[in-house]
């Protein structure tokens, strides 16, 4: 009964070492200043993310790989031009769509669902973003994309983390950075995707375009 108690108090303080406090949160989850949308241009691989919504943990485990690239709008700095090319279940889904900026906050509508994310301070070449979203009309979206539906509620929220960076490996130290910054934010245990570098990344005009998408 001793050495399970002691085991028991063993754990607990592994736990509660492990858990960040408010002040250590505090930086790990401060957005990034979007004065300059220039800090989210460029190519950004899909390495590792969370979600709460139960619906979209299975779409994560059958997506291959992600990449997005986000470049200058006409527009100005009030918005950025977000590509996304999705290999998922073996097959590529494109689409380009327009994401306002307001403050630091970025806000997306296309394909009935509407989302709001920030950018969250991460490793070099790297960015994190964390997303609200409602997605309204599932199924429909899903059939466009050729996916299993069958189950899924016709509307659904979700709190989501995605970590994405430039090259398509992660050094330890990265993700265990990102792993604080998802127990800071309610997530726990291990992401609900990490890139597998054996799968391969969808080509520029590859696979299913999207309707509405440029």
């Amino acid at each position: 009964m001793n050495l399970w108690l002691s085991a028991l108090l063993f754990a607990s303080l592994i736990l509660s070492s492990s858990a960040q406090t408010p002040e250590e949160c505090q930086p790990l989850v401060s957005p990034v200043s979007l004065a300059d949308p220039s800090v989210l241009y460029g190519q950004k691989h899909f390495l590792a993310g969370y979600t709460d919504q139960k619906f979209l943990k299975p779409m994560l485990k059958i997506t291959d790989s992600s990449w997005v690239k986000v470049t200058e709008s006409p527009a100005g700095n009030t918005q950025v031009v977000m590509e996304e090319r999705n290999r998922i279940n073996g097959t590529c889904v494109r689409y380009n769509v327009t994401v306002t900026i307001a403050g630091n906050t970025m806000k997306l509508s296309a394909f009935n669902m509407t989302s709001e994310f920030h950018a969250l301070p991460s490793c070099d070449g790297c960015m994190v973003y964390m997303i609200n979203s409602t997605t309204k009309n599932a199924k429909h979206i899903l059939q466009l994309m050729r996916l299993p539906h069958e189950d899924v509620p016709d509307e659904f929220s979700a709190r989501s983390l995605y970590l994405l960076g430039r090259g398509q490996t992660l050094a330890e130290s990265d993700m265990e950075h990102f792993k604080k910054q998802a127990s800071c934010l309610g997530f726990s245990g291990e992401p609900d995707f990490i890139y597998n570098t054996e799968k391969s990344f969808c080509g520029e005009d590859e696979g299913i375009r999207l309707p509405h998408s440029a």
